[in-house]
């Protein structure tokens, strides 16, 4: 099996359809949430980091704002809330402004 970061674009689709029909299928919710960390780290390695730049971003499931201070290869990091450091997978950030 390839890493995410060794795969092609048409590979990196082909491995998100494949996760997304396993979490559709997932029993529990064990299963459905790793799943989905797989899949938004899959969508992460099709982005390029350069294209986030360090700012304020909302994070797909996430009610509190983060503040992104660099991105090193697929995650991001940053601040949550009350200085809380954090990353995500560029995946999960939608630029706010």
């Amino acid at each position: 099996m390839k890493r995410f970061g060794e795969m092609s674009a048409d590979e990196l689709h082909a491995e998100i359809r494949k996760l997304e029909e396993q979490k559709r299928r997932a029993e529990f919710p064990s299963q459905v949430e790793m799943l989905e960390q797989k899949i938004w780290m899959a969508k992460s390695y099709g982005l390029s980091g350069m294209a986030f730049q360090p700012g304020t971003y909302a994070v797909v499931g996430r009610s509190e704002p983060f503040v992104l201070d660099y991105v090193n290869g697929v995650m991001a990091w940053g601040r949550m809330g009350e200085e809380k450091e954090a990353s995500f997978p560029i995946a999960m950030l939608v630029h706010t402004s």
